[in-house]
Formats: C-alpha cells, structure tokens, sequence
C-alpha cells in the first residue's frame, strides 16, 4: 500500500463514544443508521464498520460499490445506498442484499426481482428523490412490480445543521403530509447528525436516524457538540531541517518570511495527500504536544514548518491534524468549509491505522 509518507490513526474508543453520545439522545427503540459514505468520512470504509457493526444497527453508503465492499468484508447489517440505481448497477442490489434508494419511478424498471427498495422523498434538499407532484405516479406504479420489495420512506433536510431554522419545520411537515399515502408500516427516517443534535424538540426521528459526522466526532454546523471526540490522528515526519534566518522567504511564491532566526522543516504531506493549499500558512502542526507554525505555501507533496528556535532531528515525527494538534474543525474554519472535506480529502491511499 502507498502510504504517502504519513499515517493516519483512528481510536476506535472515540468512535464508540460517539455512538454513545447519538444514542443517548435517541427515543426508547429508534434505530441507528451509520452513515460510513465515502470511505467513512476518510477513516477507512471496511475497518469503520468494522468496529461499528456491534453497536448499530444499518449501514448506509453513497454508491453501490461501496455496499459491494461492505459485503466482500462480510459485514452483514442492512445497507442502504443513497445513489439512484443504473443500469449498470441495478442487478448489483439484489445479488449483494443491497437497499436501493428509488428517487424516481423510472428505477422500478431497472430493478432485478428480489430487490428491497426505500422510496427517497424530495422535500426541499432538491438534490435525489421523489418530487412531490410524483408520489401519486410512483404509488400507482409500485404495484406493478410484486418482485420488489419497499421497506422504508425517507427524506433528507438541508438545514439542519442551522438550529432553530424554520425550513427544518417547513420540510417535516411536507413529509408528514406525504408520507401518508404510502403504508403506514413502512420503516421511516429524516434525522442526519444535525437534526439529531439540533432538533430534539422535534418529532423527527421516527424509526431510525442517519448520523453522519458526528460519527467521527463533529458536530453539523457552528455549534460545537462537547461530548463528541474527533476519532483521527493524522502523522508524518520531519524529512529535512534547515537552519532559517530573519526576512528569509519559504516555498512558492515566497509568500511566508521567516520573522526570527530559527529553524524550517520540510514534511513530506502536500495538497497531493490531502493538506489542501488553501489552508497555506494558516494551520499549525505539533510535535511533543508543542504546536508549530506551518510556513508557506503548501505545494504537491510537501509543506513547511518553522520549528522557531527548536532543532528537531530528520525523521521526528510530526502530527499534522488531531490529537495535540489542531482538529479538522479548526481546519475547517481556516478554510473556510466543513470538516467533513478537510478528512475526505485525506488520500484513500494513506493507511489508516485503527487504535483499539
């Protein structure tokens, strides 16, 4: 495996603790649905859920690929995926147990007999799903295929992560409506991390919910969630030391100057592997628990750091993000985004390691 000069750690104590911290706002039977999408938020798909299959009770994925892997590791929990079946793709749900996600009444055409199925209701994200002037049209035409199986009804808000938005409310209450024209015992699910945090006094949660980054210990939005522990370490190490002295410029476009005489290091993790040159002289990085500036624009394959008046050996090592120092929120407030980018842009071919 290409491990791109760095290593990523994950504890999965705090990914159990996480997990804890959902449940304990969950009512009495709701189940859990962990969203492990895109290699898990960037901690690894398969060794994620992995350590996640004990303690909860779905999966849910964002392509069918996914689900395949999911399967092939011998993970047996229900799997949602999100994306619209193809094609291409449609036998693949039947054949791996798989839960398609029908967004539109095309797809049950697509579908092989024997497929399980939930119907993705469009209520104001206007990304997939069922439109609400479609839903007669897709009732209708469920009936005509008795070799398909609907299990569920769900639907996904887009500001949830806002608490106290109206739009919250206005959407629930679209998909309340909607909701009645399909059976009534079919398993139901709205609340992503954010409405699972933001909006208890909601009656959202139905028979399960989906969280997502707090999972892997963030909360959605602004608001910082205090018993949610970011799982990731993400490690790599000094590859030169160079003594630096006042007014002396560093890396391309000589845009950081040296303010002291000290000393500049060069760590071999760039934007290639994922430390997004946005976040250029903006970021700190630790060693031994004391944080460090990094220096300059960060390029392909390496970034710089001013180790100050400290002279640290080649090959010390060096924690870029979590642990003691600073988290993929932090990140994300530098540059400005969300720390679900900054840990999926973590390259998939770093290895993660799992701390247990």
């Amino acid at each position: 495996m290409v491990q791109l000069n760095s290593t990523v750690y994950v504890h999965t104590s705090k990914l159990l603790n996480n997990v804890s911290a959902i449940k304990k706002r969950l009512n009495r039977n709701v189940q859990t649905m962990a969203v492990v999408k895109d290699n898990a938020y960037g901690h690894d798909l398969i060794q994620t859920a992995q350590r996640l299959e004990p303690v909860v009770d779905w999966f849910c994925v964002a392509r069918v690929d996914e689900g395949v892997r999911l399967r092939e590791a011998d993970i047996k929990l229900p799997i949602l995926v999100f994306e619209s079946p193809s094609a291409e793709t449609a036998s693949l749900y039947a054949d791996f147990k798989l839960t398609a996600s029908l967004t539109d009444a095309s797809i049950l055409g697509l579908l092989k007999d024997g497929t399980e199925y939930q119907i993705n209701l469009d209520t104001g994200m206007r990304r997939l799903g069922v439109l609400p002037n479609e839903v007669e049209d897709v009732v209708s035409k469920m009936a005509k295929f008795p070799g398909l199986t609907c299990t569920g009804i769900y639907t996904h808000f887009a500001k949830a992560d806002d608490p106290g938005n109206p739009e919250v409310d206005t959407q629930l209450d679209l998909f309340k409506n909607l909701r009645t024209k399909f059976d009534s015992e079919l398993m139901t699910h709205t609340a992503n991390t954010g409405a699972i945090f933001h909006y208890p006094e909601l009656d959202l949660q139905f028979d399960a919910v989906r969280p997502g980054v707090s999972l892997y210990g963030y909360g959605a939005g602004e608001e910082q969630i205090t018993d949610l522990e970011p799982a990731i370490e993400w490690k790599s190490f000094l590859m030169q030391v160079k003594p630096i002295s006042k007014g002396e410029a560093v890396s391309y476009g000589m845009r950081w100057v040296a303010p002291t005489d000290g000393y500049i290091a060069a760590v071999p993790t760039g934007y290639a592997a994922g430390v997004s040159r946005i976040l250029s002289s903006k970021i700190e990085y630790s060693i031994n628990q004391t944080r460090f500036e990094q220096a300059g624009t960060i390029s392909m394959d390496y970034s710089m750091v001013f180790l100050k008046d400290e002279k640290f050996d080649p090959g010390t090592e060096i924690t870029l993000l979590g642990g003691n120092a600073q988290s993929a929120k932090e990140w994300a407030e530098k540059g400005q985004t969300i720390p679900y980018e900054i840990t999926t842009r973590i390259h998939p071919s770093i290895q993660r390691i799992f701390i247990d």
